[in-house]
């Protein structure tokens, strides 16, 4: 009994946690400071593991491009990922999970998709910061 009470905190308790990181995020972004997402990215293009990879996305504000690091990258440092790109639909049967959103996110100039994997709260940040890097206050 203590087990299932103890994975409905952990259920309930995340949710709420999470709420409240969305929370500064925006705020964070609204008053012009870099954010970190947490993400899952992969892609078909050079230097990628064949798989999906946890790590983040650091937005800034206004910037020209974001940074996806995770350590799984085998110290290639950040993967850079040029904003003014445009979001497509997710790949086929990946992903289903109410809590996470799938993505693919096609940078300006480049061939190869990056599929992106965020929890749903953070997808209209994401949004805003890659597709239209000229109005960050509109969060």
């Amino acid at each position: 009994m203590g087990e299932i009470a103890g994975e409905l905190m952990a259920l309930f308790a995340d949710g709420f946690v999470r709420r409240l990181f969305v929370a500064r995020a925006r705020r964070r972004l609204a008053a012009g400071k870099p954010v970190r997402i947490p993400c899952s990215a992969r892609s078909d293009g050079p230097g990628w593991p064949p798989r999906y990879v946890s790590g983040r996305i650091r937005v800034t504000p206004g910037a020209a491009s974001a940074e996806f690091g995770s350590r799984e990258l085998d110290g290639a440092g950040p993967v850079v990922l040029a904003a003014g790109g445009a979001f497509r639909a997710p790949e086929p049967d990946t992903w289903h999970d109410h809590d996470w959103a799938a993505t693919a996110y096609l940078a300006p100039g480049s061939g190869q998709p990056v599929f992106l994997q965020v929890d749903s709260r953070y997808l209209p940040l994401l949004h805003l910061a890659l597709a239209a890097p000229e109005s960050p206050h509109k969060v």
